[in-house]
């Protein structure tokens, strides 16, 4: 018996140290099986400090409107597993991403973002749904919200932003992993740094985290600060910790929204183009997103793409000037890069791609890159496109 006190004892320093408290649910006392490892809060708790002076929305988080973002809350229904994924004395990462997410949505939802997580609740789901939730939604970005570790090192503590693959993998995962980190160094502001904190996948391991690989949206993880270190996993229990850090992830995406989100439009045929046209404010008006089709194009049609930087519909002093940079412009079908023509009238971007007269009909993946004046990359960049001959 007296052992099991002292056992305890040692347990809970920690905490009394730091004024946090115990577990609020364990199997048979054990820690590293505990459940409801956080410090209390109200489900209103973020929603009603969202726009507070200590968390101001700025005005430029209005480009968030209607921006589809999927958070994924790493890990859960994985209390069972002793130890798993916990900080040193029992704070479990998945319950502390889950609480980051339900309040990063709270400062989306503020602002008109349409917003899905992968899970609400303490679920176990493989990676392959994790990202299937936002595949099959549609999502234009895809974070996924997590907490670092490292065995045998406490005095470890900083953030990183993940990638997938190579940096020519998917351009606009680095803008969006380059904006989610910047917002983090400002609100978590750790006292250390790694010198290169975006960093990709392959890292770890030889193909990358699955969860990023199986995305086919832009999409980017956070490991926003390690959960080993025993000063910064008792933080991780506070509500008020938790939510300094959905700010910076969610004044992040503001900053990448505010500085557009470029897209591209496949347009099945010269024919279609002009059936489109409607007088200047009628295009430049028009909703600029991925299609999911598959038209078919012939040597004498070509491809049709309409691009939008993100930026010219705002109508603001200007936007009728080229906002894209014209050499960032690059077009590949099945990884090859072929000759593009790229035309603006100051209200509308064209680009037209020869079809393959050299290859036999059949389906073909056309790649679509540029760069808006942010140096911003297509969302969505990829098209089916099957050339009838």
């Amino acid at each position: 018996m007296k052992a099991h006190i002292l056992i305890l004892l040692f347990v809970a320093l920690p905490c009394l140290a730091t004024g946090c408290h115990t577990p609020s649910s364990s199997i048979d006392g054990d820690p590293m099986l505990s459940v409801n490892t956080l410090i209390d809060a109200p489900d209103d708790y973020a929603a009603r400090r969202v726009g507070t002076d200590a968390y101001p929305i700025p005005p430029y988080a209005k480009f968030l409107k209607g921006v589809r973002i999927c958070l994924n809350p790493g890990h859960g229904g994985d209390a069972d597993r002793r130890g798993f994924k916990r900080g040193p004395t029992g704070v479990r990462e998945a319950e502390m991403n889950l609480r980051v997410a339900q309040y990063l949505r709270d400062f989306l939802v503020a602002c008109d973002a349409d917003v899905k997580m992968t899970r609400e609740d303490d679920v176990l789901l493989t990676y392959e749904e994790r990202a299937a939730i936002a595949n099959d939604w549609g999502a234009d970005l895809f974070v996924s919200l997590h907490h670092n570790a490292i065995d045998n090192k406490p005095e470890v503590n900083y953030t990183t932003v993940w990638y997938h693959g190579e940096v020519s993998y998917r351009p606009s995962n680095l803008d969006l992993a380059r904006y989610l980190c910047d917002g983090l160094y400002d609100a978590l502001a750790l006292p250390r740094i790694t010198d290169v904190p975006l960093k990709s996948d392959h890292l770890m391991y030889k193909d990358g985290f699955a969860v990023l690989r199986h995305a086919k949206v832009t999409a980017a993880l956070c490991e926003s600060s390690f959960f080993t270190n025993p000063d910064e996993e008792q933080r991780l229990r506070r509500p008020e910790y938790n939510l300094r850090e959905a700010y910076g992830l969610f004044i992040g995406l503001a900053r990448y929204a505010a500085a557009g989100l470029p897209r591209a439009r496949l347009i099945a045929s010269p024919n279609e183009l002009r059936a489109a046209d409607g007088g200047a404010d009628k295009r430049s008006a028009m909703p600029i997103e991925a299609m999911t089709m598959t038209p078919t194009v012939s040597n004498e049609s070509g491809i049709v793409f309409e691009l939008d930087d993100g930026l010219r519909r705002r109508k603001a002093w200007g936007h009728e000037r080229n906002m894209i940079l014209p050499d960032t412009i690059a077009v590949r079908i099945d990884g090859r890069r072929v000759q593009h023509e790229f035309h603006d009238d100051g209200s509308r971007y064209l680009l037209r791609v020869e079809a393959p007269v050299e290859r036999p009909p059949g389906s073909y993946q056309v790649e679509v890159q540029f760069q808006n004046m942010n140096k911003n990359s297509v969302l969505n960049p990829y098209f089916t496109v099957e050339y009838g001959g």
